[in-house]
């Protein structure tokens, strides 16, 4: 008996191993991040210089978790964590809010494609941001005025439900609602966009469309404006009645060439009046033997008697497949009465012209 007793227990515990090996071989969870800092350069920041560490001048610093488990007949269960910090002081991007980059959990089917719920960005950090020189090589602060059009990750839609569509021959198309979550008022706080995307070889083109209720403004340190439709700017922000957004761009590779190009618009409805921001950004890239990229763009901008002119030059070392050095120098040329130079981040200069110069290094893990 005592012996049947240890047989059946190590049977028991060698079938318990063996389910466990293979759920863990349907299912994964993979940390992930990256570590960005260096040293910059502003001349001009409320007419003084500023020299001193930054992070994330070429990518944010983030980690996060995704993770995905096979449900079988193709589907997947899937889930995504993603935090931001400064790496040079080790607090959060935004304060007592730890996933503020992605906070989802959702479906992924290769036939139907994928839904997600949770908190998320847009699709024009999704499609767009990946179509510009902020992205592609010149760094944070050559993103535009405000991040008004979403390209970088400092807005994000809560309580939101995102799907993306299967690749039909290249073609995608993708929708996100977000719910203000407030009884008895459906509209405030309401989120929706779309997207359509094409992917075919060295060429990629897509287009987004997002509507934003209540959204609240951050213009602390990110834009070059004196007053928005007649009112002073105050110190953090204000919310606009609502926000749409809408852009369309391509990139094309050709060889070690990588050519860009976007257009994007930011239309502003407050209470009294309305403004749009223009933007139309470009650049090209060219790799040298596979470890050294020169990336030149720039963009064009106009809002509510403001124009601005922004120019970057960038150089990307990879050292590793993980780890790069990276150089950028950033000029910005401001016109109109109501405008003065601002690269996003650094701050208002006290004149027309701002340049910036960065060097650092970025690593992945």
């Amino acid at each position: 008996m005592k012996t049947t007793l240890m047989t059946r227990a190590a049977a028991a515990g060698a079938a318990a191993c063996l389910a466990a090996s293979a759920a863990h071989a349907q299912s994964s969870v993979t940390l992930y991040g990256n570590l960005d800092t260096g040293l910059t350069y502003f001349n001009n920041v409320g007419g003084k210089h500023f020299a001193g560490t930054e992070d994330g001048n070429f990518i944010p610093d983030f980690f996060g978790l995704q993770g995905s488990e096979d449900l079988g007949g193709g589907l997947s269960a899937i889930f995504k964590l993603e935090a931001g910090f400064l790496l040079s002081s080790g607090k959060f991007t935004v304060a007592n809010q730890l996933f503020q980059r992605e906070a989802t959990v959702g479906l992924s089917s290769a036939r139907y494609g994928t839904l997600k719920l949770g908190h998320q960005p847009s699709f024009m950090f999704d499609v767009l941001s990946p179509l510009s020189t902020g992205y592609i090589g010149g760094g944070f602060p050559t993103f535009h005025q405000g991040n008004l059009d979403e390209l970088a990750n400092t807005f994000e839609f809560d309580n939101s439900a995102k799907y993306l569509s299967p690749s039909y021959a290249g073609l995608s198309f993708g929708a996100q609602f977000g719910f203000g979550n407030q009884a008895g008022n459906f509209a405030n706080g309401r989120n929706y966009g779309f997207t359509v995307q094409y992917k075919n070889g060295p060429l990629k083109l897509g287009a987004v469309y997002a509507n934003e209720n209540d959204r609240y403004l951050e213009f602390a340190d990110s834009i070059g404006l004196r007053s928005l439709l007649g009112t002073p700017l105050p110190a953090g922000g204000m919310v606009a009645n609502r926000v749409q957004n809408w852009g369309a761009g391509g990139s094309y590779a050709l060889g070690n060439w990588l050519l860009h190009a976007m257009f994007t618009q930011t239309r502003i409805d407050m209470p009294t009046a309305s403004a749009n921001a223009n933007t139309v950004d470009a650049g090209v890239s060219y790799t040298l033997a596979t470890v050294d990229t020169i990336g030149v763009g720039g963009a064009v901008e106009n809002l509510d008697g403001g124009h601005w002119v922004t120019l970057s030059l960038s150089n990307l070392y990879s050292i590793s497949k993980r780890t790069l050095l990276y150089q950028q120098a950033m000029y910005q040329r401001a016109s109109g009465a109501n405008a003065v130079a601002a690269l996003l981040g650094a701050g208002q200069a006290s004149g027309r012209s701002q340049v910036g110069l960065a060097i650092g290094i970025q690593h992945f893990f």
